[in-house]
């Protein structure tokens, strides 16, 4: 994505977001980050943080 708060604002709006590097997918619940790799179903808190661009460059919706 284009900017950190391009990807703040898709995650608030409820959209799941994959990274082009990992493939793990990352959205919001209860207000804190969560990912799960690929498909699976279980999701758990994820410790990225959007501190520099890489982090955030690499996501799509």
């Amino acid at each position: 994505m284009e900017s950190k708060e391009a990807v703040l604002n898709a995650l608030k709006e409820g959209k799941k977001l994959t990274s082009n590097v990992t493939g793990l997918q990352y959205t919001l619940i209860g207000g804190q980050l969560h990912a799960r790799s690929g498909e699976k179903t279980d999701w758990h808190e994820s410790e990225l943080c959007f501190d520099n661009p890489p982090s955030w460059l690499n996501l799509r919706d």
